[in-house]
């Protein structure tokens, strides 16, 4: 695909006039990154808004006492850095080339300028920076009152969704995961995560390839993840029925 068809799937380009494109299309260049290389770090004045162009990204955050937490990976055609390009006040997170990635690029003074004078593009930035509140108001909730296997199966499902890879055999998660990542993601013990991983394993819901996380049973995994607790244990209870 050329430049523009790259960057139609992107929802901020994709709603632009032919005449808009021809404006913007200028301002927008790439920048190269090798494996493991930062793109942006934490903190940092963001001035720049970031959409992979090939690739992958993942999206790390810090916490107070020195832990890296991985919050998302992206790939193909999603945005980084845009919180802290449109809020001023530095990049919410660090972000890291996971293999040799290329990134479409725009200013942050260009992006201010086109949310002025293009609805279209005002419009997406709402609508993504709706959606990043939504998760994130999901995640809170998720935190409080789910169980660490609904949680650790919602992280798993939504590294499949950001950078999963078909297969014959499920969908693998196309990074190296280890159960600390997946501690910390989940706001769970390191313990907690190995016992939950196991469990899934043995139930044949996930399989370990050379440190990656294969997916075997999406639609179970699924159910754990939005079904609650209490309703899944008391179907397995063979006359659950009379006690409610």
């Amino acid at each position: 695909m050329d430049r523009r068809e790259l960057l139609n799937v992107v929802p901020l380009f994709a709603g632009l006039s032919l005449r808009d494109w021809s404006e913007i299309e200028p301002l927008i260049y790439e920048r190269h990154f090798a494996r493991n290389e930062a793109v942006f770090h934490q903190g940092a004045p963001a001035d720049t808004l970031h959409i992979v162009k090939t690739g992958q990204v993942k999206v790390i955050r810090r916490s107070s006492q020195g832990k890296d937490v991985v919050l998302r990976v992206c790939g193909e055609g999603q945005m980084l850095g845009n919180v802290g390009v449109f809020d001023g006040n530095g990049f919410l997170a660090s972000a890291q080339a996971v293999e040799p990635t290329t990134t479409f690029c725009l200013s942050r003074s260009d992006c201010f300028e086109w949310v002025c004078r293009c609805p279209a593009f005002a419009s997406a930035v709402i609508a993504d920076l709706s959606q990043r509140l939504r998760g994130a108001t999901d995640l809170i909730c998720s935190l409080a009152v789910d169980r660490a296997e609904q949680r650790i199966a919602r992280a798993l499902l939504r590294l499949a969704s950001d950078s999963g890879q078909s297969t014959d055999e499920g969908v693998v998660i196309a990074m190296s995961l280890t159960r600390q990542d997946v501690a910390d993601m989940t706001g769970t013990t390191v313990e907690t995560a190995i016992r939950t991983m196991s469990k899934f394993r043995r139930q044949g819901l996930i399989r370990m390839q050379r440190r990656q996380v294969l997916l075997a049973d999406v639609e179970r995994l699924h159910d754990i993840a939005h079904t609650h607790w209490m309703a899944r244990e008391m179907d397995m209870l063979p006359d659950s029925a009379c006690l409610i």
